[in-house]
């Protein structure tokens, strides 16, 4: 963006020169200082933006050198807890498969208990007939 702003700004700039010639160089002056000035502009942008993005970066880099011992606190810190989350829910689960083992195993105990029931009703009549 240093650079499309610089080119911008350059090239009005040199288009606000190129009027002051136009007289004599019958308005030539107007695109060739535009062109110039839209050069230059770019080539200053580029510069000045990428000299900026350099600094911010190594600034940034620098300040995470020098807190990467609190990073990695907090970051250990972090995974404890999604850790210890993992856990509750692990033992969660368990407890509601059991839950449900027991809840199968007293319904199948139960339909056992009916049908053998309708078993000895059903023979029960099959022989008195």
């Amino acid at each position: 963006t240093g650079a499309a702003t610089g080119l911008a700004a350059g090239a009005a700039l040199g288009t606000a020169v190129g009027l002051v010639p136009a007289l004599f160089t019958f308005g030539l002056s107007i695109p060739i200082g535009a062109a110039i000035g839209g050069g230059a502009g770019l080539s200053m942008g580029a510069v000045v933006g990428a000299t900026a993005g350099a600094v911010g970066a190594g600034a940034v880099g620098h300040k995470a050198y020098a807190e990467q011992d609190k990073i990695k606190e907090t970051c250990d810190g972090a995974m404890k807890k999604v850790s210890s989350g993992v856990d509750l829910v692990k033992g969660k689960a368990v407890a509601s498969v059991d839950l449900v083992k027991g809840k199968a195993a007293s319904s199948a105990g139960y339909l056992k208990e009916k049908a053998s029931v309708a078993r000895e009703r059903l023979a029960g009549k099959t022989k008195a007939a």
